[in-house]
């Protein structure tokens, strides 16, 4: 039955809806019978119909010292539903009231749990490029670092080097000014040793693929890329991430 379906989004259980359709065809009634008409349990029918008192939809009377519910017409059904409009209306334009001690929560918490994205896809990767660039912008930061694996066999065709998936970003950072200090994981078939690089436009053609990693530091946040056959990217906003990866690179045997 469709009334189901609507009353479901009423937030009404099934059992809720049973009680209601059973008095509304029933008329006026006590408790008792409703239960024996639903079989359910008579506690918790008298419970529910003081809940549909309470809310304006059903009504009650004393027959003979006993309480007797009714629901006058269907109409009882669009007046609840405007009371509940009426309400979310007013908690909506009341909602400044509790905005400023939300943000003054996640103020004291957002700091000490770690934030992080993934991101996946071509268009997944060229997005991550995209935070990095304006989180750089934003924060008026001038110098990133990065970790590359640059290994002779993860080298390929054009969409297995970096400007593939970076398209201007490189090019953008050069424009800004901004340095890369690169510590590039080098070898033949797995990283051997580790070197150095400032020059921005070496970076264009880093492999990215057969699972080439990518490790930006640009602040507090860390950006990891892994090139697979479906690539994928994670952001982790954490302060003491960030920092540690920062005095690891600071620190790095450069051969």
């Amino acid at each position: 039955m469709k009334i189901y379906i609507y009353f479901e989004q009423l937030w009404f259980n099934k059992k809720e809806t049973d009680i209601f359709l059973a008095l509304y065809r029933l008329w006026s009634q006590a408790a008792s019978v409703i239960a024996k008409y639903t079989k359910l349990e008579r506690t918790y029918v008298y419970k529910i119909l003081l809940k549909f008192s309470q809310e304006n939809l059903v009504s009650s009377t004393q027959k003979n010292g006993v309480k007797h519910f009714f629901i006058s017409d269907a109409s009882v059904i669009k007046k609840f539903i405007k009371n509940k409009i009426n309400h979310y209306q007013k908690l909506e334009n009341e909602f400044f009231v509790i905005e400023n001690e939300l943000k003054q929560f996640e103020n004291k918490y957002s700091l000490e749990i770690p934030k992080i994205s993934l991101f996946d896809g071509l268009d997944g990767i060229q997005n991550m490029y995209e935070d990095i660039y304006i989180y750089m912008k934003k924060n008026n930061y001038i110098s990133l670092k990065l970790f590359a694996s640059n290994v002779l066999e993860s080298k390929g065709s054009e969409n297995g080097n970096l400007k593939y998936y970076g398209e201007n970003f490189f090019e953008k950072l050069k424009e800004e000014k901004i340095s890369v200090n690169t510590f590039l994981g080098n070898g033949v078939s797995i990283m051997e040793s580790v070197g150095k690089s400032i020059h921005i436009e070496e970076l264009e053609n880093l492999p990215a693929s057969n699972a080439s990693i990518n490790i930006f530091v640009v602040g507090n946040v860390v950006y990891i890329f892994i090139f697979k056959s479906i690539p994928i990217g994670l952001k982790i906003s954490s302060e003491e991430f960030a920092n540690s990866l920062h005095f690891m690179l600071d620190k790095m045997r450069v051969d």
